[in-house]
């Protein structure tokens, strides 16, 4: 089994590539849905708490609005976060993948994580690939499918300025800013370049 990576910034497809190679018969690992696991640790509960204080909980477990209120355009904030959270996270991931290919019942495993580039390499990785897209067209997906304001898309862009110099060093990258054909296509096309 081979594993992908695929990363990029908020709003540029990430979910949607993985969507589409899932369609073509790809086991998808989200990296979000994990830190969702890891935040109902009761170590990391307890490790945030201290950290953050108890405004990060909201009837004994981690409130994710809270707490992303708190590190949000917090550079400081969110690297004591990513401190706390990133190493049970990288497990947790490192664990998942090493069971789908024991399973054996996937040619190719995708984990979709926005932060990778923050984490130390993963041996296991084959192929990191990174889906971009124009500022505005990001700002727009954001706002209409999200729900989010001018503000609230402006503070996770900036959260994430600090990775904008290697979204384009990945082992290949997908310009997401034209249409879903063209998506599609482009996710066609990467399969065949592997011979998947």
């Amino acid at each position: 089994m081979r594993i992908w990576v695929v990363t990029g910034p908020i709003g540029a497809g990430k979910s949607a590539v993985s969507a589409l190679l899932a369609l073509r018969g790809a086991a998808v690992v989200d990296a979000d849905l994990l830190g969702h696991e890891v935040l109902k640790d009761p170590v990391i509960i307890q490790s945030l708490t201290d950290e953050f204080g108890p405004g990060c909980l909201k009837n004994g477990v981690i409130d994710r609005k809270s707490l992303g209120a708190m590190v949000f355009g917090n550079d400081q904030a969110m690297d004591r976060l990513n401190a706390l959270t990133h190493p049970a996270l990288l497990d947790l991931a490192a664990s998942r993948l090493d069971k789908l290919a024991k399973e054996g019942n996937h040619e190719l495993a995708v984990l979709e994580a926005a932060v990778y580039f923050l984490w130390p390499p993963l041996e296991m990785v084959d192929m990191v690939v990174s889906v971009v897209a124009d500022d505005e067209i990001r700002v727009r997906r954001l706002m209409e499918n999200r729900g989010m304001t001018a503000h609230q898309v402006s503070g996770r862009m900036k959260t994430q300025e600090n990775l904008e110099c290697f979204w384009n060093t990945a082992d290949a990258v997908i310009d997401n800013s034209s249409t879903a054909q063209d998506l599609s296509e482009a996710v066609d096309q990467l399969l065949l370049d592997h011979n998947l």
